[in-house]
């Protein structure tokens, strides 16, 4: 009976384990769903940017997105992103074939301009600026069309000045060549500042391994440098490799587990059947030997009643008890082997769950780490967006079943656009970077920082009165300010237009946000650079 609970404690323990580990690979197939989509609108925006420049590259990006939307095999995928691949190479020679018949064709159409007699000196002049600024190729096509348009200026003033017919003639054979230009032009699509910037900023957004990460970072940072769309499409495809890397990477160390955890599992399943096997035989055998014990004392029973004296009785109780005794030894030894054999299956049965659940704490700690960088901003470190609305959200209940001093504040850099426009993105990302440590080091122990998105940060407080709240931010922009920026060797001083307010009884998480946000825009039109309570 005791090892029976033994066996019924044990399943039940294996059956705890084997629930926790559906859970486990569930939360695993949730954060892979939230990735393709993440994976899947990132395409979108890039089939946005190369849109035009290739049917067939149109089509290949349709076939890929609809494969990541079906969780194709990864190796449908590489396939396809190989066959784009060699498409954006086959544009690129295209491209480049392309801006050396338009470089040829301008300076040929400049030259014919030059030799038309009685062009004004001051014409001549600039013309001739002209093609010595366009002597070497340039980048991209795209560069050619302010040069085009001033050759253009030039041939439309010499026709104005001109009334011979014959040069007008002229002149009208030598502009054909100078329209196809135009044509070639405008069919070179131009590069999509705004659209990169949206996708610069999914690409921060994005979690990936370490390794990965930097590695987006950097192509990041030349792609918002990039000023050619064959340079641009040289960064998508390498932010393609990147993420597939990753996602492989991924999927091979899930699958790695899974496979490990369905062995385990097995293993364990074919030891419990073992078990309750050898248990079942075990209550047989012992059924049986108590049977025959019952039989021999049964049949001693009836000696002693037909025994004629007490001699007779002594000697047939003394040779059933002999047999007893041998009968109750085998039962013990076949006991004692049985328990042994039981215990044996239950160590390893314990071994394998232990493994087991080693191999779950370690994939329970990747996916909690993955968890704690989805909610954590790239490049700042801070919180991000989706922290920021978990915590808000959380304070909010909690305040309406218990009010207490719950405060926000909205913070944005002034003038932070001109930083990145007069310097570059990379100084705008150190700014960001300097800021993000600076309030994080300056606020409260008790207060909660985020970064909201673009130049914008958001404190949450849970015990502050307005002159406390009031003094703490002020203190956090004067520090702000006095931060040593240095740019290109110019110094640059940076500051905050911060909105705070408290919030009410009356508010959810909109209002109270938009009132916060509210008072920070009146903060920039009072001048920046200074709080604004409300």
């Amino acid at each position: 009976m005791s090892t029976k609970t033994v066996a019924d404690n044990q399943s039940q323990a294996l059956q705890t384990k084997l629930n926790a580990a559906i859970e486990s690979r569930a939360s695993l197939e949730e954060d892979f769903k939230t990735q393709s989509s993440m994976l899947i609108e990132f395409i979108n925006k890039l089939s946005q940017v190369s849109k035009g420049i290739n049917i067939k590259l149109d089509n290949r990006l349709a076939q890929l997105r609809s494969l990541l939307t079906k969780s194709a095999p990864i190796s449908d995928i590489e396939l396809k992103i190989a066959e784009i691949s060699k498409l954006l190479q086959k544009h690129t020679i295209t491209n480049a074939k392309n801006i050396v018949q338009l470089h040829t064709q301008f300076n040929d159409a400049g030259q014919n301009l030059q030799k038309i007699n009685g062009l004004p000196n001051d014409l001549r002049r600039k013309l001739r600026g002209l093609l010595v600024e366009t002597q070497s190729t340039k980048d991209s096509l795209t560069q050619y069309i302010p040069l085009l348009s001033q050759l253009l200026e030039f041939y439309n003033i010499v026709l104005h000045s001109k009334t011979d017919t014959q040069q007008n003639n002229l002149l009208a054979t030598k502009q054909q060549p100078t329209q196809d230009n135009v044509a070639i032009t405008s069919k070179s699509p131009t590069v999509n500042y705004v659209l990169i910037e949206k996708i610069s900023s999914c690409l921060s957004k994005m979690h990936l391994s370490t390794q990965h990460t930097k590695e987006l970072l950097v192509i990041n940072k030349r792609l918002l440098k990039d000023t050619t769309n064959d340079d641009v499409l040289e960064r998508f495809i390498e932010i393609f490799d990147v993420i597939v890397a990753d996602l492989k990477n991924e999927r091979d160390s899930a699958k790695n587990f899974l496979n490990t955890l369905n062995e385990t599992l097995t293993t364990v399943q074919n030891a419990v059947k073992k078990t309750l096997s050898t248990c079942k035989t075990t209550q047989t055998t012992n059924n049986k030997i108590n049977k025959k014990l019952q039989e021999q004392l049964l049949e001693m029973t009836g000696t002693v009643k037909e025994a004629m004296s007490l001699d007779q009785v002594k000697i047939d109780i003394n040779s059933k008890l002999n047999t007893i005794a041998l009968t109750l030894e085998k039962k013990t030894e076949f006991e004692q082997q049985s328990q042994q054999a039981l215990s044996n299956q239950l160590n390893e049965m314990v071994q394998k769950v232990e493994k087991l659940e080693e191999q779950s704490q370690k994939f329970e700690k990747k996916l909690a780490e993955q968890q704690r960088k989805s909610m954590q901003d790239a490049l700042t470190k801070l919180s991000n967006r989706a922290a920021f609305d978990e915590y808000f959200t959380q304070s909010m209940v909690r305040f309406h079943h218990k009010p207490f001093n719950l405060a926000l504040a909205v913070i944005d850099i002034d003038d932070f656009k001109k930083i990145n426009d007069t310097y570059g993105h990379t100084a705008g990302d150190k700014t960001l970077q300097v800021i993000a440590n600076t309030i994080q080091k300056k606020v409260s122990k008790d207060a909660f920082v985020a970064r909201y998105g673009g130049e914008e940060f958001v404190l949450i407080y849970s015990s502050k009165e307005e002159p406390e709240l009031l003094k703490e931010l002020n203190l956090i922009n004067k520090n702000i300010a006095r931060l040593p920026f240095k740019f290109k060797n110019n110094k640059v001083s940076i500051t905050l237009s911060i909105g705070a307010t408290h919030i009410t009884q009356e508010d959810n998480i909109h209002t109270a946000f938009e009132r916060a946000d509210e008072a920070m825009y009146k903060a920039k039109a009072q001048g920046k650079n200074q709080v604004v309570y409300a």
